[in-house]
Formats: structure tokens, sequence, C-alpha cells
């Protein structure tokens, strides 16, 4: 080798070397200075400055933009803003990054399942419980993801390998007669809770869930009694007269279920369903402008409770209150555009006042997502009728009889002979 290439070697080298430390040295910094945000965003965190925080959390992604916690951090903070999207799109990240920390998926999974992405969550929690196959947090939420996919199995997997671990956790043998109970397995749900019950057996929770088993399979006098118990152990447990109220009502006892329910809302007022289902028993007994108040309630407490702002705008035009009620309509088909029956219920309202332009656009958008939806179409032919198009309701009462809506067939014998 001559004396020139030795040299030219030694001076790629030294360049290189150079290169790499000056390399290192600017990430540090940036890593150093990202971690500085953090530490600041975490401050405003606590003072409960959650829009400092942000800002904090972005100028540590800015700073590093391979710092996987930085985008962590944040998706939690937006997380809990209630900004989703955002939130999902910095767990993507965060785990792209560091696709080996079970906490990540973990984390994902929670927003999955806020999200009622109970498939995606049971993925992410699948990666979790590989990194950390004993999380019994972890499992139990996966347990709780598989029984809302209605994937039966894999939460009676989960809480096998649970109570296997701890023959004496009580919450998961109540956990999986739930389980059981959806898969109408009675004896089975109720051999689980009778060891729930050996285990703890002056605990409120195992009476009220044996009640709730027992509601599941109609049998309304055990029922009770195991609600009846629940109050017994724990005078203040309001979930358990919340229960027992429902009991009250399907064995028609509507005023005793709304004493249960002012027990319930008594010992906690911000207790959104007994407002709801207050609001129901009040409206079976005609007090429309009661059920008005308790459904205000529930939106007060609950301001994405669709099933009220629903119930609550039906009530308001009983009382002649369609703008009222309209509007009310409007926010729950705001919060669910997906669900057909909002829509045809808004097009119930709006045909109701003579609306029935517009009465007709919400039964279209009503029947493209659910195209079978026999209701919706009987509803439009009635509509139809009314604005002076009887060919096509007609049409439209014939197809809702040929799915098996049977209250058109009367329609169309009255009002649909010889019209082609």
């Amino acid at each position: 080798m001559s004396r020139y290439t030795a040299v030219l070697l030694l001076g790629i080298f030294i360049l290189t070397a150079a290169a790499d430390a000056f390399g290192q040295q600017t990430y540090t910094k940036r890593r150093q200075d990202a971690m500085i945000f953090l530490q600041q965003a975490e401050t405003s965190m606590r003072g409960g400055n959650f829009n400092n925080a942000y800002d904090q959390y972005t100028a540590a992604v800015e700073s590093d933009r391979n710092f996987a916690e930085a985008y962590m951090k944040r998706a939690l903070l937006l997380q809990r803003m209630g900004r989703y999207d955002e939130s999902m799109v910095d767990y993507n990240k965060a785990i792209e990054l560091n696709p080996y920390s079970e906490v990540y998926y973990d984390q994902r999974a929670k927003l999955q399942i806020l999200q009622s992405d109970f498939k995606g969550a049971i993925v992410d929690l699948d990666k979790a419980l590989k990194l950390s196959p004993y999380d019994n947090t972890m499992m139990e939420m996966r347990a709780i993801a598989n029984l809302q996919s209605n994937e039966f199995a894999g939460a009676l997997s989960d809480y096998d390998f649970m109570i296997e671990m701890n023959p004496k956790d009580t919450i998961a043998y109540l956990q999986r007669a739930i389980t059981y109970s959806r898969m109408n397995d009675l004896e089975a749900a109720l051999s689980d809770i009778e060891t729930a019950i050996e285990l703890n057996p002056h605990s409120e929770l195992v009476y009220d869930v044996k009640g709730l088993v027992l509601m599941h399979f109609d049998q309304l006098g055990a029922a009770m009694d195991a609600f009846d118990r629940a109050i017994d152990l724990n005078p203040t447990f309001h979930i358990a007269y919340y229960n027992r109220s429902v009991v009250w009502k399907r064995l028609g006892e509507i005023q005793k279920s709304i004493e249960d329910l002012n027990i319930a809302l008594s010992l906690h007022q911000d207790f959104p369903n007994a407002h709801f289902n207050r609001a129901i028993a009040n409206k079976m007994l005609g007090n429309d402008e009661e059920s008005v108040r308790d459904y205000n309630k529930a939106v007060e407490v609950k301001s994405d409770f669709t099933d009220a702002l629903y119930n609550r705008g039906l009530t308001k035009s009983m009382l002649g209150d369609y703008g009222s009620s309209l509007t009310d309509l409007d926010m729950a088909i705001e919060q669910d555009p997906t669900d057909p029956q909002l829509w045809n219920k808004r097009g119930n309202l709006r045909a109701f006042f003579g609306k029935y332009m517009e009465a007709i656009r919400d039964f279209n958008m009503a029947l493209k997502l659910k195209q079978d939806y026999g209701e919706a179409l009987f509803n439009r032919g009635v509509t139809r009728m009314m604005a002076r198009d009887n060919i096509e309701g007609c049409r439209d009462l014939e197809r809702a009889l040929d799915l098996g809506y049977t209250r058109a067939e009367e329609q169309l014998r009255y009002f649909c002979a010889g019209i082609k």
C-alpha cells in the first residue's frame, strides 16, 4: 500500500469517526431537549393545564422524532382530551418506534375499547400478553373485550387461566359467571356464583351479580331475593337499588320501580342510567314533564347519552314542543349517524308535523344504512301517500310486507286497492 493510499484511508476513517461522533452528539442533544419538554409537560399535567402540556409534548416530538415515549405521552393526553383519532395516530407511531413494549399495546387497546373496536383491542392485548404473559389486568381486559365481541371461548379461556393462577379470585368467578349467562348456560353461571359466595359470603357485589344472572334467565322472583340480600348487606349500594328497580318494572310495578330509583339517586345523584330509567317509568305513568326533567339530568351528566337524547326528543314531541324535540334528535344523529333507527324516528317526527320531503330523506338514509328495514319502508310508504305520491307509497308498503312488516297489510288493503 502506498503512503498516499494509507493517508487517504486514514483521512476517511477520521472523517467517518468524526461524523459518527457529531451524529451521536446531535442525537443526544435532541433526546435531552425532548426529555426537558416531557418534564415540563408533566408539570403542566399536574397543574391541570392540558393545553400547555399538549404544546410541550409536541415540542418533545419535534425535538426528537424517534422518541417513542414522547408520542406515547401525547397520545395519552389526546385520549384524555377526547381527541381519539389524533391519539390513535400517536399510539401507532410510538409502537412503530418501539414494538417491544407491552405498555404501549395495552394503552392502545384501552383506546380501542373506548371506540368499541374490541377486535382490535384483542389483537393488541394478544401482543402485550406475549411480552408479559402473567399480567392479570391485561388478561382481564382481554376477557372483557372477548365478551363484548361475543368471543365467548376466548373470554372463558382467560378467566380459566386467571382462576388457575388464583383459585380465590372472587371477581374472576363472577366475570366467568356473566360469560356463562351470555352463553345461556344457567347451571355453569350459578355454579361459579355459588363458589364466589363461599369465598366471600358477605359481599353485596356477589349477590348483585347473582341477581343480574337470574334476571337474564327471567327468574324474577329469585333475582329480587338476590338484590334484597345485596341491599341487606350494604344499604348504601346504589347499584342494587337500580337493578331491583328493573325487576319491579318487568313485573309491572312501575311505582315501586320509581321508589327504588329514587333511593339509588339519593345515594348517587350523578347516575345517568337511573335518571334515564326513571324518565321511562314516569313516561309510562303519563308524567311527561317529570320524564323530560330526568332526561335533562341524564344528558347533563352524560352529554353523549344518545338514547336519552332520542327519548327526550320523542317525549317533547308529545308535549307539542316540535322545535326542541327535533333538536334532540338532530343531536342524537350527530352523535351516532350510523344508527338507522335514529333516522327513522326523526323521519316519523318530521312526517307528524307535515315535513314530508324532509321525512322521506330521513327514511332514505335509514334504508341506506339498513336495506331490509321494514319499519322504515312502511313509514316512507305512508309518508309518500300523505305527500300524494300514492304509487311509490304503495310500492314501499308492498316491500315492507314482503320483509315481514305486517302492519303494512292493512294499509295496502284500504289505500292501495287498484293502484298499479
